[in-house]
């Protein structure tokens, strides 16, 4: 069986070059409760859409949370249907083109500003002037 019944996914933020998504494990419960809605929710990873606009080409981020004795099959694949779906690239390699990575940042609990965490994940994986040019009126607060 496998950890989580389904996916979800957040933006946390979006400009013209990036849009940056948490991953969210979900889970049905079979105990209900009034005060409850059901579901076991649990940060997973995060998705990174990054659009380089001088080489004009979409580079596709996954960053997977670490735990032990994870299965991340489900999540790559879930992910990836995702941003395929988000990518507004004519370019079908854009949306094929993956570059998984692990993390032991959780970001469950992240307050604004988000850009600093933003770039504490993304680190070096996307040019610095692009880092630059983020500002906190493009974000989303959907947490």
């Amino acid at each position: 069986m496998a950890e989580f019944e389904g996916y979800s996914f957040s933006r946390l933020y979006r400009d013209e070059n990036i849009e940056f998504f948490f991953i969210i494990g979900v889970n049905d419960s079979d105990d209900f409760d009034d005060y409850w809605d059901e579901r076991i929710k649990e940060v997973v990873g995060y998705a990174l859409i990054f659009t380089d606009k001088n080489e004009r080409k979409q580079k596709n981020f996954i960053y997977l949370i670490e735990k032990p004795f994870r299965k991340f099959e489900d999540i790559i694949r879930y992910t990836k249907r995702f941003v395929d779906q988000m990518s507004l690239s004519p370019n079908l390699y854009d949306r094929e083109n993956f570059r998984i990575l692990k993390t032991n940042i959780n970001g469950h609990s992240v307050g604004f500003p988000y850009i600093p965490f933003i770039q504490t994940i993304i680190g070096n994986d996307i040019p610095q002037y692009i880092l630059d040019s983020m500002t906190e009126e493009t974000t989303f607060d959907t947490i």
